[in-house]
């Protein structure tokens, strides 16, 4: 199976790696990685869920974004040193 039958075109996995290494190069809003690397946010939402789940990306903290002034947004980032460290106990 080819990278294009999956997601229509290569397109997809360049921006996907474009906004990876965007937020392991410094924490940011989703609206600030838009300005960053001129991805649309529309698309950063969908890249950020999916690496989200894949664990390669963590949210930081929330405050105000520096692009729209909105005062309560996600800081992502995808620099392990930084994920939060979880205060739950492991089982195994």
């Amino acid at each position: 199976m080819e990278l294009n039958d999956i997601h229509g075109d290569k397109k997809y996995f360049d921006q996907l790696r474009l906004i990876y290494l965007a937020f392991k190069e410094q924490p940011m809003t989703m609206k600030e990685a838009d300005v960053y690397t001129g991805v649309m946010r529309e698309n950063i939402c969908r890249y950020v869920n999916t690496l989200l789940k894949e664990e390669r990306l963590a949210i930081l903290k929330k405050r105000r974004c520096s692009i729209t002034g909105y005062p309560s947004v996600n800081e992502y980032t995808a620099d392990p040193e930084l994920f939060p460290k979880s205060n739950q106990l492991k089982l195994f």
